[in-house]
């Protein structure tokens, strides 16, 4: 059976908060599904930027808020694909900051911290070891930390949903639900 990604297992989780949003765009006439195209395309291009910076030195358009973001940091990794006996996934950016080891997640426009968003680093750092985690907002590189006090209700949450879509997929692979 295929072992789940992040994203797939987020998925699985009610979000009321999107719900509302949609129904915003809705009533402004926007369609959910070419935004959605649209942003995740938009997220996937900043990412490659920041790698071909990183890696390569191409310049890029928001270059000057990255620099800035991670002048006093090293890099520990970017862009890693990872995998747990949960869930496979791919981190954007490891780093060590102050003594500490971060995972490091971009999100576009970040107001707060949701807890997808502390599952996501949770499991993340099931693969690779550190001892902190934030959420950075693109484009202009604001840094949101991450407070989790106890990591294991998040690995328990992230074992259980493995189990669930792996329980799903049995089910659907019977061709019914």
């Amino acid at each position: 059976m295929k072992k789940p990604s992040m994203s797939e297992l987020l998925q699985l989780l009610d979000k009321p908060a999107l719900l509302k949003w949609a129904n915003k765009q809705g009533l402004a006439g926007i369609n959910i599904g070419v935004r959605k195209r649209k942003d995740t395309s938009e997220g996937t291009s900043i990412h490659s930027k920041i790698e071909r910076f990183i890696k390569h030195g191409e310049q890029f358009e928001e270059q000057e808020n990255f620099i800035k973001f991670i002048s006093d940091k090293e890099i520990l990794g970017i862009e890693q694909d990872i995998e747990t006996e949960y869930f496979k996934g791919r981190y954007d950016l490891k780093i060590k900051w102050n003594e500490k080891i971060y995972m490091v997640d971009y999100k576009k426009s970040a107001k707060r911290v949701y807890l997808e968003n502390k599952l996501q680093l949770v499991g993340y750092g099931l693969a690779e070891n550190c001892n902190d985690y934030m959420i950075v907002s693109i484009p202009d590189f604001t840094v949101f930390p991450v407070e989790i006090a106890n990591k294991e209700p998040y690995i328990e949450i992230l074992k259980s949903l493995s189990n669930i879509y792996t329980q799903k997929q049995i089910i659907e692979s019977y061709g019914t639900i």
